[in-house]
């Protein structure tokens, strides 16, 4: 008998969410749908319907796009709007995909894992093109969902007047499910105790349902939780980045028995008022009997345990997406015996994340040195530019700066640069094994 606790069908507790996200989405309003890694956001969107939103769904999901440019993109969302697959068009237009939603409307535009387009370049531009749809070229005719994690609420657009990813959208928040809802999930696994369960996993969906299941399979309860853990060791780690310092610091000084919410509301708890917000939306706090509580004793127990220095870096690898060979190439020559930040291997840990306050701490202060892979290209390139401008104002003395063609316009003094003939990158690994060594 295959396990229920495994099946894509099972959707419990979230039907009044369900129902105000279609209510809105019916009369044309766009939306943002926040929440943390497996907090249920895939979930709650596929049980929208044409007919609870009374218009035409066309869904697609980032993770089938191909996102080496904006035109590879927007063929992906050119194949869903016309009926078929993400894959059809290696690339299109912008008005090819104004015209073909136009066609397809009145609609509703479900764009799951949204928050990943934010890892390309052209990220931001994409959304302008989004709120020009939703704004002026078919309005009350189009209502854009875009369903992802907390950089979704917090990303403004700096080369357009700091624009939200969507100027009119409502954000929706993902929350725990409440206990009633787990009440009636453990009631297909016999004995269990559900005051244990919440304890455990804090009403989080995945955590819960991960558990029944390896209990369903027989699982001795202590088996089941170090099951679970294992499994969720990474997701835990990108909850970690996405609560930011804000949210991590009020889970460190968050009472077990929690503070009410007249207390968010009153210094000195109102300061954590948005970190509070957020962390519900990932799962790692919860509301229950009018209190803001630790969520999933399974991850605020690894939190707690960490260091935060385990944060910083050895060396961060910035460079221009163009230059990703010779970038990936001293990640793994160094990457065994330092800790290098090198931006592909953490995809899963940023995704999700507001890039626009992540990276500047990666290359600004949580590094012991920064590497700048600086060419033509990076010199002129937005997020580069983040990048390099906070290492040189934060500190200039850990700029290991390479020369490939141009340097930055505002090199501190005092910064030493290399250069990239043939017989300088020979040595380069060998350097900077002997400058991370000290």
């Amino acid at each position: 008998m295959p396990n229920p606790f495994l099946s894509p069908d099972l959707f419990v507790g979230r039907d009044a969410a369900l129902s105000r996200l279609a209510e809105g989405l019916s009369e044309g309003r766009s939306t943002l749908l926040i929440g943390g890694r497996r907090a249920g956001k895939t979930t709650l969107t596929r049980h929208l319907t044409p007919d609870l939103v009374g218009r035409a769904l066309v869904r697609t999901d980032v993770s089938g796009w191909d996102l080496t440019s904006e035109q590879a993109a927007l063929g992906a969302l050119l194949g869903i709007a016309t009926g078929k697959q993400e894959t059809t068009h290696d690339s299109a237009s912008r008005h090819e995909v104004a015209t073909a939603l136009r066609d397809a409307s009145p609609l509703v535009l479900v764009i799951d894992e949204a928050d990943k387009v934010l890892l390309a370049q052209w990220g931001p531009g994409f959304f302008a093109f989004l709120r020009w749809l939703d704004d002026t070229h078919l309005r009350r005719d189009i209502a854009i969902l875009l369903a992802g994690g907390p950089v979704l609420a917090s990303f403004r657009d700096p080369e357009d007047k700091g624009s939200p990813p969507l100027n009119t959208a409502e954000s929706h928040f993902i929350d725990p499910l409440e206990r009633e809802a787990v009440d009636k999930l453990a009631a297909g696994v016999p004995g269990i105790d559900v005051d244990s369960l919440m304890e455990l996993c804090g009403g989080h969906a995945w955590l819960t349902t991960r558990l029944l299941a390896a209990l369903y399979f027989g699982m001795l309860p202590e088996d089941a939780q170090d099951d679970v853990f294992d499994s969720a060791a990474k997701t835990f780690q990108v909850w970690e980045r996405q609560l930011g310092e804000g949210g991590r610091a009020l889970l460190r000084c968050l009472p077990a028995g929690g503070v009410t919410r007249a207390q968010l509301r009153q210094k000195p708890w109102s300061r954590h008022r948005e970190a509070a917000r957020l962390g519900r939306s990932i799962g790692a706090l919860r509301l229950a009997g009018g209190r803001l509580l630790p969520g999933p004793k399974l991850f605020s127990d690894w939190f707690l345990d960490r260091d935060p220095g385990e944060l910083q870096w050895d060396l961060a690898i910035s460079y221009a997406s163009e230059d990703e060979a010779l970038a990936r190439e001293i990640h793994r020559r160094l990457r065994t015996e330092f800790k290098v930040f090198y931006a592909p291997e953490e995809d899963a840990a940023l995704w999700g994340t507001n890039l626009s306050k992540v990276l500047p701490n990666t290359y600004g202060v949580s590094s012991r040195y920064v590497l700048v892979i600086s060419t033509e290209i990076y010199a002129t390139k937005y997020w580069t530019q983040i990048e390099y401008e906070e290492a040189a104002s934060e500190a200039p003395d850990r700029i290991l700066l390479l020369d490939c063609g141009k340097l930055p316009d505002n090199i501190p003094d005092g910064v030493v640069y290399r250069g990239s003939a043939p017989a300088q990158m020979v040595g380069l690994v060998d350097a900077l094994r002997q400058k991370l060594a000290r």
